[in-house]
């Protein structure tokens, strides 16, 4: 398996971001300096920052000196430090290290960071409520005179006091005094410019899209009002439109006329130079996979050496896959593993499914190769032979599209004991082979032979499933799997090799019970009632309004509970799927359950929610006054969600 935290080591080809960031930061003429990387949670931030660090540094020292090179994590301290403080002294720890001991540079240090402790007084709660100094300015929210009175504030705040408040120096004590910015600048300045073996500092903060808003904005303070000067940069990588949603947050209602807030333009003040981190291409996310199995196969300087090979084909295009079973066969020869070449071969079937669903997030990724190495090791030591590439295949289906997966496992039950393939079947029939055998040379003028190309085709598709039937057409299958295998992911799920209908899948369902626990209790309902709950959550709306339709008319007032409690878990296993149409659809046409079901929705993230929320706002009967707090809720969360959840209230009250 493999370890989620960050590394070093580069797999994921960002040599050419390692560049940009490296330029950026070793430019005198650049510095003072804050640079921006920007990217997706699991997009790879946290490795940029340690591969651009350990290669910052290692550079040689010059007549400029060398790079000193600061961690820092506002996250880690979020709740026990103030943040400025602890950034500052972050800093200041940092470079006593680079004076001698006793020299005046390591004094003047250590007062720097007696001044950042005065900071953490009780009075300091008032830190970042007040707003940053000039920010209203930047956004053209507040007049003149009005800006001058919020810096004030701001510059009060920082250092510990009320505007107007006097410091509390003690008697032949300077350092007891709170900080005030315009000092502590003016010698943290000094100090770093007094250091002349150092070329420069640069501080990498990271996490800071796991913080609360105030934490986001303090640090964002502390570099702007104490830190940043000559010979300084800081390098802040997070998700953007987290950071700007904290931002809109901390400060609501400040920005431009037309715009969603303050965030945005807050950002863009700060950050100088900003470098993005590309999702992953489907060339690029099935050539980390193999990368991935590689670390997990070879010994070490077996690895080395396809990662060589693998980096030179990378510079040579970066728009194809740089490693596969081929590739690793032809750079370890005889020495290649039978092992990693059978499983690169199931990866390379799954990758541009699996690169798609996972929209190119490397985290992602990861995660799904780490569970599908620990069901495969459970399962040898329960005795229990798994295919590789069939649990890979089912696992795409599983950690995507569970609604789906439910759905192919409902199927397989009914199946049991009928001998025969199923939906399953037909389903694979449909999309594999779709052209029956009596049609498929209708094409072909008389007299001249079909495609030799055609006829591989057909040949492949029958030695993968000997028994399947040459005659299925869309004709034959149900409304239910004919909607079920005409979705895009679908198709391209069932395209993908192994096909899976004749095999015995009950030993691979067995691995995600935790999630199937639905199959088992419905078993005990009514059959119209499991019936409407399938065709609740159908993909055909039709199909969804017919079944709220023979809710209202067939469905007694003492089972309608059980109904929604069995929808409901659906929509909480799979909240972006067809289930939450259907229960936002019932709400509307029975508003008697919509307190029952906001009180379910509660516990289901918002973001989460994200694709469904324009139709739960459409829907849900808005005057219920538990729909009415809930929408609330989900708005107060000052979030790119939440706003979604505004927008749609608009649009809807401006209907009426």
């Amino acid at each position: 398996m493999w370890s989620d935290n960050e590394t070093e080591l580069d797999l994921l080809g960002f040599d050419f971001l390692v560049d940009e960031m490296v330029v950026a930061l070793t430019q005198p003429r650049l510095l003072p300096l804050t640079l921006g990387v920007i990217g997706g949670w699991g997009s790879g931030k946290s490795s940029l920052l340690k591969i651009v660090s350990a290669e910052l540094s290692s550079l040689p020292a010059d007549e400029a000196g060398h790079f000193v090179v600061v961690p820092f994590s506002p996250w880690q301290y979020e709740g026990y430090e103030d943040i400025k403080a602890a950034l500052m002294e972050a800093v200041l720890t940092r470079l006593q290290q680079e004076a001698e001991v006793g020299s005046a540079e390591a004094e003047q240090a250590g007062r720097l960071k007696r001044m950042a402790r005065s900071l953490r007084r009780p009075v300091q709660m008032l830190v970042g409520t007040a707003l940053p100094a000039g920010a209203a300015m930047a956004a053209g929210a507040l007049d003149p005179s009005l800006a001058d009175m919020a810096s004030t504030i701001a510059q009060g705040a920082v250092g510990g006091m009320n505007p107007g408040q006097e410091p509390d120096v003690e008697s032949g004590d300077e350092d007891s005094a709170p900080a005030d910015p315009g000092a502590f600048r003016q010698q943290f300045a000094g100090l770093v410019g007094s250091l002349d073996q150092v070329r420069a500092v640069i501080v990498m903060i990271d996490d800071l899209d796991r913080c609360l808003p105030h934490t986001v904005v303090d640090t964002f303070e502390a570099i702007r009002l104490f830190l940043n000067v000559d010979k300084s940069a800081f390098v802040i990588a997070a998700h953007s439109e987290v950071v700007q949603a904290a931002i809109d947050r901390r400060y609501p209602g400040l920005g431009r006329p037309g715009t969603s807030g303050l965030g945005a333009e807050y950002l863009e003040k700060m950050l100088q130079v900003k470098i993005s981190i590309p999702v992953l291409s489907a060339p690029e996310a099935e050539t980390y996979m193999h990368l991935l199995l590689a670390q997990l196969h070879l010994a070490p300087e077996q690895f080395t050496v396809v990662t060589a090979a693998v980096a030179q084909r990378r510079r040579e295009s970066a728009l194809g896959v740089a490693l596969n079973a081929g590739m690793a066969s032809a750079s370890l020869g005889a020495d290649m593993p039978a092992q990693l070449y059978k499983d690169m071969t199931w990866a390379a079937a799954i990758a541009p499914v699996l690169g798609g669903a996972l929209r190119g997030n490397p985290r992602q990724i990861k995660r799904f190769m780490n569970t599908l190495t620990l069901r495969l090791a459970s399962a040898e030591r329960r005795g229990t032979s798994l295919d590789a590439a069939v649990l890979a295949k089912l696992m795409v289906l599983e950690e995507q599209y569970l609604a789906d997966f439910q759905r192919l496992f409902d199927w397989q039950v009914q199946a049991l004991g009928s001998g025969g393939d199923g939906q399953l079947l037909a389903a694979e029939q449909y999309v594999r082979d779709p052209v029956p055998t009596a049609q498929a040379g209708a094409d072909v003028p008389p007299g001249e032979p079909a495609s030799s190309t055609d006829h591989r085709a057909r040949q492949r598709s029958s030695a993968r499933r000997p028994s399947r039937r040459e005659d299925a057409t869309t004709s034959e299958l149900s409304e239910e799997v004919h909607a079920w295998a005409e979705k895009p992911h679908i198709r391209a799920w069932l395209r993908m090799d192994p096909a899976l209908a004749g095999t015995d899948l009950g030993p691979y369902f067995t691995f995600a019970r935790a999630k199937l626990t639905l199959a088992a209790s419905t078993a005990l309902l009514p059959e119209h009632i499991q019936e409407l709950l399938g065709r609740l959550q159908s993909d055909v709306a039709g199909q969804r309004r017919a079944a709220v339709g023979r809710v209202q008319e067939t469905v007694a007032a003492e089972d309608l509970p059980t109904l929604v409690d069995h929808l409901m878990q659906v929509v909480q296993r799979d909240p972006a799927g067809s289930a939450t149409d259907g229960v936002a659809e019932l709400c509307e046409r029975i508003p008697a359950i919509a307190r029952d079901v906001c009180e379910r929705l509660k516990i289901i993230p918002l973001e989460i929610l994200r694709p469904k929320i324009t139709t739960l706002v459409r829907r849900l009967p808005v005057t219920d006054p538990a729909v009415a707090a809930l929408l609330d809720s989900w708005e107060a969360t000052g979030t790119p969600a939440g706003g979604i959840v505004h927008q749609a209230r608009q649009r809807r009250q401006g209907r009426r």
